[in-house]
C-alpha cells in the first residue's frame, strides 16, 4: 500500500487540483450543519499531522447516524474500484481529519457609556454530561448506567478546499492552531460554503476539563491507562496533544479498517442520497454531448462543487457518540463532585495499579 497524505502540502495540493448488540466506542464529531453555526475550538494536531482521504461520506446506519469510510481508491489502498461508487453511485470527496476540543468563553462584563458588554478573556474546556452503560469484564452490559463528565472532544472531517486550506493558512500566518482558541463560523450553504476563522492568540485557555475528565471519552476506554501512563508529569499543553494524537490514531485506523468497511457497505441498499453522487452513464452521455461552452461550465462547477457537499442533510448528521447531553444542575454523584485534577489523581492511581499487575 501506499503512504497516507498527510499535513499542510496534501491539504494545499488538494485545494489547488480540485479547484477550491456488542458495544462499540463512538468519537463524536465536531460539525457546522448551518449558515452561521459556530463553534470556539483548539485542535489537538499539528497541521502536518493532519492525513488526507477520498472518503465515502454520508454512509445511513441503522441506529439512524451516518458514518463514513475511506475509499478503496484512496491511499493508502489505491485500488482501481470501491465497492460503494461501483454499487451505490457514492462519489468519494477528499475530506482531511483532525482532533479538536470545544472550548467556551470565560466572559468578562463592563459597562461603557450606559452599555453592557461581555467579552472573553479567556477560555476553559467545554463539557458535557451524559448516562453511559455500565459493561462487565466481557463486554456485556449489565443493564446499569453511570453519570459521566466528558470534554467536548472530537473530530473534524472537512474538505481541503473551503475549511482546512484556510485552517493551515491560519496556522502558518497568524498563530499554531494547537496553541490558540478559534471561533470558526460556517458562511453560505451548499457550494457556496466558506469559513470564517477568528483568532484569540493571546488569550489564555484552561485546559484542565480535557485532561482530567478525559475517562469520559468512552472511545479511549482500551486505551485509557496507558494514556494516563504517558500524560503523567506532562504540562497540561503537552498532555492536550498527546490526547489529541492518541485519538486521531484510533480514528484514522477506524477509518482504514475493512471490517467496518464491508460492515457498512453491507448495510446500504439504496443509492447515495447526500454528499457527491456519481454521475448516471445517462447523465455522461448527455455530458458528452454538450459544446464546448457548457462542458467549461460544468467543470467548474464539478470544482466547486468538491469544496463542500451540495445536497447534505439539513440536520447535523455528524454527531455519532451515543450520549445524552444533560443539564449541568442535574449532574449527580461522583463525577461531578470531583475536580478535574482529583479526578486525574485517581486516574494516575488506576493506571499505576493496572502497570504493576502487568509486571
Amino acid at each position: 500500500m501506499s503512504e497516507v497524505r498527510r499535513g499542510s502540502a496534501a491539504i494545499q495540493e488538494a485545494a489547488k487540483s480540485s479547484g477550491g448488540g456488542e458495544f462499540k466506542p463512538f468519537l463524536r464529531s465536531i460539525y457546522w450543519g448551518e449558515d452561521g453555526q459556530e463553534h470556539y475550538l483548539l485542535f489537538l494536531n499539528d497541521i502536518e499531522e493532519l492525513p488526507l482521504f477520498d472518503m465515502i461520506t454520508y454512509i445511513p446506519t441503522e441506529n439512524g447516524f451516518f458514518q463514513e469510510t475511506v475509499a478503496k481508491t484512496s491511499p493508502p489502498f489505491s485500488e482501481r474500484k470501491d465497492d460503494f461508487e461501483d454499487e451505490w453511485s457514492y462519489a468519494p470527496s477528499e475530506r482531511n481529519i483532525a482532533i479538536a476540543v470545544e472550548l467556551e468563553p470565560v466572559v468578562e462584563v463592563t459597562k461603557r457609556g450606559g452599555k453592557t458588554q461581555r467579552k472573553p478573556r479567556g477560555f476553559e474546556v467545554k463539557t458535557i454530561e451524559y448516562e453511559r452503560r455500565i459493561f462487565d469484564d466481557d463486554g456485556e452490559a449489565t443493564g446499569e448506567t453511570e453519570e459521566v463528565v466528558a470534554p467536548a472532544v472530537g473530530y473534524i472531517s472537512q474538505s481541503p478546499n473551503n475549511f482546512f486550506n484556510q485552517v493551515a493558512n491560519y496556522d502558518a500566518k497568524d498563530a499554531p492552531i494547537t496553541e490558540t482558541a478559534l471561533k470558526i463560523t460556517r458562511i453560505g450553504k451548499d457550494i457556496s460554503t466558506t469559513y470564517q476563522i477568528t483568532g484569540y492568540d493571546e488569550m489564555p485557555i484552561d485546559l484542565s476539563n480535557l485532561i482530567g475528565c478525559i475517562d469520559g471519552v468512552s472511545y479511549l476506554a482500551d486505551d485509557l491507562d496507558d494514556l494516563i501512563e504517558e500524560i503523567d508529569g506532562l504540562d497540561e499543553r503537552e498532555a492536550a496533544l498527546c490526547i489529541g494524537k492518541r485519538l486521531l490514531a484510533l480514528r484514522e485506523a477506524e477509518l482504514l479498517d475493512p471490517e467496518r468497511y464491508e460492515e457498512l457497505f453491507e448495510g446500504v441498499t439504496e443509492p447515495a442520497k447526500f454528499g457527491k453522487k456519481k454521475k448516471s452513464a445517462k447523465e455522461d452521455k448527455k455530458a458528452t454531448r454538450r459544446g464546448t461552452s457548457s462542458r467549461s461550465k460544468a467543470s467548474k462547477a464539478a470544482k466547486d462543487d468538491d469544496s463542500d457537499d451540495p445536497d447534505e442533510p439539513s440536520s447535523d448528521p455528524g454527531p455519532t457518540e451515543e450520549v445524552e447531553a444533560k443539564p449541568k444542575a442535574r449532574a449527580k454523584g461522583k463525577a461531578a463532585k470531583q475536580t478535574p485534577a482529583d479526578r486525574m489523581e485517581e486516574l494516575k492511581a488506576r493506571a499505576a495499579k493496572a502497570a504493576a499487575s502487568r509486571k
